[in-house]
């Protein structure tokens, strides 16, 4: 009859979660897990198969604490700015997991596109919310995406390592430029991107506000 665990999974990944929360990643090993719990590393190995499989539990529950991050950007218009904004607040916040989460995928000399599929951001959601909220054609959705999450992913990484720190207003008003200046290009016609009378008008109708962080809906 196998052992009767001592813990139960969740502790085990709540356990470890902080454990790359305080230290980091490369902290994740059975031994300090154990350590975290007050135990040896025995008791892991009664729920898990191998240090993998925990370290797989552990990527979802940092996923789902971004996530709770972004939801937060459901109940602002325009979400996809809010979006952004949460993004940053959450490198700062938790720079440890948004290492674990957004600096440790893929392989080094990816093109952007595989980069942006390797790193769970939600790519299509961005997409799906540009063109519900400013009428933009799909080609004029995934130019501002492109360009958008590079220079939030940017803001992030700096924060997330400790290299700069931006306060809320300092983010939003950097963020606020480049989406205000990449929306007004796209309004015009970016290279390769045709403008659209739907998205020229949506633009001239909204305004776009200088507040990134918008309005609660």
């Amino acid at each position: 009859m196998p052992p009767k665990p001592k813990f139960t999974k969740e502790e085990i990944v709540r356990a470890a979660l902080e454990l790359v929360r305080e230290r980091g990643a490369d902290a994740l090993t059975a031994r300090e897990v154990g350590n975290q719990l007050g135990t040896s590393s025995s008791p892991i190995f009664t729920v898990f198969a191998d240090m993998e499989e925990l370290r797989a539990a552990v990527r979802a529950m940092a996923k789902a604490r971004f996530d709770a991050y972004m939801a937060v950007a459901e109940d602002y218009f325009p979400a996809y700015k809010k979006r952004g904004m949460q993004w940053v607040k959450f490198a700062k916040e938790e720079p440890r997991l948004f290492q674990l989460l957004f600096m440790q995928n893929g392989e080094a000399g990816m093109d952007f596109d595989r980069a942006v599929d390797e790193i769970p951001f939600g790519k299509e959601n961005d997409i799906r919310i540009i063109m519900r909220d400013y009428r933009a054609s799909r080609e004029q959705a995934e130019h501002l995406f492109r360009q958008m999450w590079t220079y939030t992913y940017g803001l992030c990484a700096l924060c997330a390592t400790g290299v700069c720190t931006f306060s809320e207003e300092e983010t939003a008003a950097r963020l606020g430029e480049i989406f205000r200046g990449m929306i007004y290009v796209l309004a015009e016609g970016a290279p390769d991107v045709q403008p659209t009378a739907d998205f020229a008008e949506s633009v001239r109708l909204r305004e776009i506000s200088p507040d990134l962080g918008g309005e609660k809906v």
